[in-house]
């Protein structure tokens, strides 16, 4: 080997050392999306409800309106996996599963489009979008599963053979961890298609394989039912559920929304461009992509939670032609010089961004929006009964209480609820004339709500006013009140002492107006937790409301230093 050849080589493999580097930093950096993580708590209570009964078929044990019923819940080995990890490291270590689940996502997809392309930088050019495409979604809840079989899918058969001993045990483990197995066999029929060798044979070994990874994805607690499941959601438009704002148009207003997506849908169109002569002469044509694409942009503009993978579609479809592009950087030092940018790069999002788990969990599953030290109240005290909660706390309420207080509704949805149940919730929220009389014909005992959203002072007021009602206790983000002739505790117990208490009375001293406790309570509560943004807030607004606006930056500034939050800006 030449002297010039040796350092062809030397190149190509610093380059692609570096970008094995650089991918992983930002895909995590993509990693930090803030989101109101409701489902997640109610995941990692099925998980210990799965250990505590020993079996896969579960019945309802939180709500009052299904107890006893069966629950069609498909991801009970994501539960498992989601609260033995909190068992063994605690609920707030969560973040570093995700992490996980991300930097393994699209690193598979980074190596298999290298592979496919047959250049690292278009690996890493285009998994990098896919990952900056759908972070807007990347929360903590099972779906991540799918992004990451999907990829895995695509690393096991871009540019490789089929091999169904293989194939068969991934989709007997997807089945049980996430409904999306159902696009993962329409993505496996579409990547094992002998696009390029249509002959009986080569059809006769993808049908095999096929039916193989069909057979497969039967083997699951609930058999057709979990097939039956993703069919319903696709094609019943009559379902309430539907109106949920996941499952909207990316165009609809509210929920979700990934900017990124609305510019690079149109970027489908450069499929076309694989057609023309000088291109398809150069490189083939990416049968598997172009058609994952146009099916995952279907997908994507009918409900914008499958965003994420057309995002990935489209990284697939889009690699050979970028790597035609920069096939110029391979095998030469100019090609080091980029890698070593694109590392600085990733570095340079990370960081601002914390490891450390409690300030990352507080902010990425919004825990600052659940009624903790509420329900703390209710668990010292051992309150039970029928509780008429919020629907984004009901999964909250099932890992703190264990059952104890049982909900009307919850996130779990179609799987467990009809939609008659949903449409009286959805009717309560929206407080008409008789809502009152709607919660207590539910037979609610209990009714929980947040202070500001879907009117929830005035709601308080009027249980108050019908004399059937009274307030039992409040903390900074709701509060909890009792029907009439509801069995309590004779003498019931305050919460000891933790952040979340202080911002209680620190919302006290707000009703009371007393400016100097809100400050005391406040500063004590980021004491003992620096990065709690109700506290962060509440001494930030009071110094601002006595002019002291350089020591409201200064408490904005340090609160920011944990986690640049959206939520305090």
């Amino acid at each position: 080997m030449s002297a010039a050849d040796t350092r062809v080589v030397s190149y190509g493999r610093i380059a692609t050392g570096l970008l094995c580097l650089a991918g992983p930093l930002w895909y995590l950096s993509w990693g930090y999306t803030e989101m109101m993580g409701s489902d997640m708590w109610w995941h990692v209570a099925a998980g210990r409800e799965l250990l505590q009964t020993g079996t896969l078929w579960m019945v309802d044990d939180w709500s009052y309106t299904e107890l006893g019923s069966d629950w069609l819940n498909h991801e009970w080995l994501a539960d498992i996996i989601y609260y033995l990890w909190t068992y063994l490291w605690g609920i707030e270590t969560l973040v570093y599963w995700k992490w996980l689940v991300v930097i393994a996502t699209f690193t598979l997809l980074q190596l298999a489009l290298a592979r496919q392309s047959g250049n690292h930088f278009a690996g890493l050019a285009c998994a990098g979008l896919a990952v900056a495409i759908a972070a807007p979604f990347i929360d903590v809840r099972p779906h991540l599963y799918t992004l990451l079989n999907y990829c895995l899918l695509l690393y096991l058969l871009l540019g490789r053979r089929a091999n169904p001993w293989i194939l068969a045990p991934l989709f007997v483990v997807w089945v049980n961890l996430h409904g999306g197995f159902f696009f993962g066999l329409m993505a496996l029929g579409i990547l094992i298609f002998p696009w390029r060798d249509l002959s009986v044979p080569a059809v006769r070994s993808a049908f095999f394989i096929g039916l193989l990874c069909l057979v497969a994805a039967a083997l699951n607690p609930s058999g057709i039912g979990t097939f039956l499941y993703p069919l319903k959601y696709a094609f019943d438009d009559t379902s309430p559920f539907r109106q949920l704002a996941e499952w909207q148009p990316p165009d609809a207003p509210g929920g979700i929304r990934s900017p990124l997506f609305f510019t690079f849908r149109w970027v489908a169109l450069a499929g076309l461009v694989y057609f023309f002569p000088p291109v398809y002469r150069r490189i083939p044509i990416p049968w598997e992509g172009i058609a994952l694409t146009a099916l995952t942009l279907a997908m994507a503009m009918t409900s914008r939670r499958f965003i994420p993978i057309f995002a990935i579609s489209l990284a697939v479809m889009l690699a050979p032609l970028v790597g035609l592009l920069l096939g110029w950087l391979r095998g030469r030092a100019v090609g080091v010089a980029v890698a070593c940018a694109a590392l600085l790069w990733a570095t340079w999002r990370m960081i601002p961004y914390p490891l450390q788990a409690g300030p990352a969990f507080h902010y990425l599953v919004a825990e600052y929006t659940y009624p903790i030290d509420l329900m703390d109240f209710a668990v010292k005290n051992r309150l039970q009964g029928r509780l008429f909660s919020f629907y984004n706390w009901g999964g909250y309420v099932h890992w703190r209480t264990d059952g104890a207080l049982k909900v009307y509704i919850d996130g779990r949805a179609d799987t467990l609820y009809d939609a008659d149940t949903y449409n009286n919730y959805v009717a309560i929220m929206r407080s008409p004339p008789d809502w009152v009389a709607r919660v207590e014909a539910s037979g609610a005992q209990f009714m929980m709500w947040p202070h500001t959203r879907y009117a929830g002072a005035e709601k308080l007021a009027q249980l108050q006013r019908t004399g059937r009602w009274r307030l039992v206790y409040r903390d900074i983000r709701g509060w909890l009140a009792v029907r009439a002739g509801t069995p309590l505790p004779r003498n019931l117990e305050r919460t000891q002492e933790s952040p979340w208490q202080l911002l209680t009375l620190a919302r006290g001293a707000m009703e009371r107006r007393d400016p100097p406790n809100i400050l005391k309570f406040a500063r004590a509560a980021r004491e003992e937790m620096p990065w709690n943004q109700g506290a962060c807030r509440l001494e930030a607004g009071i110094a601002a409301q006595e002019g002291r606006e350089e020591d409201a930056r200064e408490v904005l500034a340090d609160c920011l230093s944990y986690f640049p939050s959206r939520s305090l800006q």
